[in-house]
């Protein structure tokens, strides 16, 4: 066999994926990983929100699919690139492309979604407003006009 042309590294979770793959799908899938590490172009690009990655066909009906990224390799290693499996799993209802997107989006701080919508809210500005300056001096209100109703007359 000859030499490997990438190094290979994959996520943790990953790693997990082709554990639970069917056995004959989990050995085509190493097969794939196999013929990468040794130079095979064997991908696709993705576009959108996994820009830069790429999809490689597991199984000949096409219902499996890999996630990986091409990149360059840890200074330790011997190869200048590796290839980085993200994700590998189903392609019904897009699973192994959702999983590949939460695992490669950036990490943010949860908060609690009430008090965000409060932020937004803040933020956003009614669209009855579009034609009323943004900034300026405020008016002060109005003075409370008294109710009408029975008053007293002031006697002498």
């Amino acid at each position: 066999m000859s030499r490997a042309r990438f190094a290979f590294a994959a996520h943790p979770d990953a790693i997990a994926d082709l554990r639970e793959l069917p056995s004959e799908i989990r050995d085509l899938a190493l097969l794939e990983l196999q013929n990468l590490v040794h130079g095979s172009d064997d991908c696709l690009p993705l576009k959108g929100r996994l820009a830069g990655f790429h999809k490689v066909y597991v199984d000949p009906d096409v219902a499996y699919r890999m996630v990986v990224q091409f990149r360059p390799a840890p200074p330790t290693s011997a190869h200048t690139r590796e290839i980085y499996l993200v994700a590998a799993g189903s392609r019904k209802d897009y699973a192994v492309y959702r999983l590949a997107h939460l695992r490669t989006r950036p990490q943010h701080i949860e908060t609690d979604s009430t008090a965000d919508a409060r932020v937004r809210a803040a933020q956003s500005r009614s669209s009855l407003a579009v034609d009323q300056p943004t900034a300026g001096p405020a008016t002060p209100p109005a003075a409370p006009v008294p109710a009408a109703g029975p008053r007293k007359v002031p006697q002498r």
